[in-house]
């Protein structure tokens, strides 16, 4: 296979000219030799009706006039005639060449055949009964016409190495611009994510040009997004390494074993939150570089929403708070998507609900069908997110002020982001101080004939 465009237009150019010519030729010497079978046809009957002619002039059954005597050819002899007298089917008065092809006289044309050589005979007769044939060999109409088509050819060899020249002028002077647009490429620095020019572009090119250009702004924006997102973590993490630096060093200075253990209750107490911190950054690190889920596969949110509750109940209980799950439609609620993708959504919405629930309040997870999609609800009993605010605890690191959690501000970005690459989407219901509180995920539902099939 050619990989090279220059090659490839090369090859077909070349192909195509030299078969062009071939094909011109191959028709040509066809045609030519026809033209020739014919004008040879047409001078063999005018040779006929010149000896007839001559004929008229001899003496009434004179057939020994020395000048229709032919002298005895060689085998070179490319023509030959023969004059007989007398009724069809005798011989009677004969005169011509002794090397005749055929004795037998028919009118016409037709071919014939003596001594391995093919002959094109002609018969006709006068108005005084004398049979008259002309023959002219087959083979030198082959010869004419393989003189014609050499000539035909002779420009070929001129013609084929000056197009073959111009052909590789040509392709360098079309492939200019695509050797332009390299070495442009080739001089940008790596952070240079400016776009390429593509106004005096070829309309081939131009495609290409505006495909770079819209991924050099994908680029961009996904080092703009990785700078911000590296600076905010190195924010956000200092102050839980700040936090453990300053128990640490309060329980190695402080002498009264209580103090000294609460010391040290805050340096665990900032480690579990630095580890926390740190498996959310991850995660959404991971989540901000897929375009798509990954690996799909059908997924029942039932059974996914009991699993999660059932591994978060014991830590929720702990804390005075009642989770559990409603209204769990079995076999229906199904979707297509990454397992691991949506187990880390509910984990995050179960985590925030038990984390911002007063004690002795209750958690409920719930799971619906509605016009083909899926509503997972999750409804806790905390102080709710104002209205005005319901938009922005989507962003990275925001944390509503006055809530009395340390969080780390992602969970909510982790769930919008997961939520969208399944195609769905996340509200709230209800707001600040309403008692009850919930948040409301949408996923498209699998169709039930494409599940059952």
């Amino acid at each position: 296979m050619i990989r090279s465009l220059r090659q490839r237009l090369l090859v077909i150019l070349g192909s195509s000219i030299v078969a062009a010519w071939l094909a011109t030729a191959l028709f040509s010497y066809l045609d030519t030799r026809q033209l020739i079978d014919e004008m040879l046809d047409t001078q063999l009957m005018q040779s006929a009706d010149l000896l007839i002619i001559l004929l008229d002039r001899l003496p009434q059954g004179d057939l020994a006039e020395p000048m229709l005597q032919q002298p005895d050819a060689d085998a070179n002899q490319m023509i030959a005639f023969r004059v007989q007298d007398g009724p069809v089917g005798t011989t009677g008065g004969t005169v011509g060449s002794s090397n005749f092809p055929t004795g037998r006289w028919q009118p016409g044309l037709r071919d014939a055949a003596n001594d391995g050589q093919m002959w094109r005979v002609f018969g006709t007769s006068d108005g005084a009964g004398r049979r008259i044939q002309v023959a002219l060999r087959q083979d030198v109409k082959g010869k004419f016409a393989d003189l014609v088509a050499v000539h035909i050819l002779h420009p070929l060899w001129i013609a084929i190495p000056l197009l073959a020249g111009l052909i590789w002028l040509s392709v360098g002077w079309g492939l200019r611009p695509l050797q332009d647009i390299t070495s442009a490429v080739e001089r940008r620095s790596p952070d240079d994510m400016q776009p390429l020019g593509v106004g005096a572009a070829p309309d081939e090119i131009r495609p290409l040009l505006e495909a770079l250009n819209q991924l050099f702004g994908r680029i961009a924006l996904l080092l703009d997004r990785e700078r911000r997102f590296a600076a905010d973590a190195a924010h956000e993490l200092r102050t839980p390494l700040a936090a453990i630096k300053t128990h640490a060093q309060v329980a190695r200075q402080e002498r009264d074993p209580g103090k000294c253990a609460l010391a040290i209750d805050g340096v665990i107490e900032g480690a579990d939150r630095g580890t926390r911190l740190v498996e959310q950054l991850l995660v959404l690190s991971r989540l901000e570089q897929e375009a798509v889920i990954g690996p799909c596969e059908t997924v029942n949110i039932s059974d996914l929403v009991i699993e999660c509750v059932a591994s978060i109940a014991p830590e929720a209980a702990t804390d005075g708070i009642d989770l559990g799950a409603a209204d769990m439609l079995c076999g229906r609620a199904v979707v297509n998507g990454n397992a691991d993708l949506l187990r880390i959504m509910l984990r995050n919405l179960l985590d925030n609900a038990v984390r911002y629930t007063l004690e002795g309040g209750e958690v409920t997870a719930s799971v619906e069908t509605v016009n083909q999609a899926v509503i997972l609800r999750i409804t806790d009993g905390g102080p709710g997110i104002s209205s005005d605010l319901q938009q922005r605890v989507f962003d990275r690191f925001y944390r509503v002020a006055g809530s009395g959690q340390q969080g780390c501000g992602l969970g909510l970005s982790i769930v919008l982001r997961i939520a969208e690459l399944h195609g769905g989407t996340v509200n709230f219901e209800g707001g600040a101080g309403e008692g009850t509180f919930a948040v409301i995920v949408t996923l498209p539902i699998v169709d039930r004939m494409k599940l059952s099939s």
